[in-house]
């Protein structure tokens, strides 16, 4: 096992997350790669806007969330910061970087996904063509 990704969204179970994967890492002498994933944002069409502003601010503080998570680790680790579905941008950005394992934490921090309880995680296990570590 040469890479791992793991999912970064700044809840307790992703940072749970993270330092397991840190510990995979120093163990197996692996490449560690952070992910944020920035979820679409819908806007009613009536909002002048659009949903830009907020997407903006919402990749900004992915960047300031992977940076307190990197500095965390101890160790050096890539970062990605991407916009989307999270469950298929994890999926996809594994296959795509040829990642031989997805660490992801086992609930998330928004609304949404306590209601659903780990409705991301629960997604990526079904679709990623990497092996999954759900960490509790």
């Amino acid at each position: 096992m040469k890479k791992i990704l793991v999912a970064i969204d700044g809840s307790e179970a992703s940072m749970h997350a993270a330092k397991t994967a840190v510990a995979l890492a120093k163990g197996l002498n692996a490449q560690l790669t952070l992910a944020h994933v920035v979820p679409p944002t819908f806007v009613p069409p009536e909002v002048p806007f659009g949903v830009q502003p907020w997407t903006e601010e919402a990749v900004k503080a992915g960047e300031k969330l992977l940076e307190a998570a990197a500095q965390e680790t101890g160790m050096p680790c890539q970062r990605l910061n991407l916009t989307g579905s999270p469950a298929e941008k994890l999926a996809d950005a594994a296959e795509s970087g040829d990642f031989d394992l997805v660490v992801i934490g086992s609930k998330g921090r928004g609304a949404v996904s306590r209601m659903l309880i780990g409705s991301v995680t629960d997604r990526l296990v079904h679709i990623s063509k990497r092996p999954v570590l759900v960490v509790r």
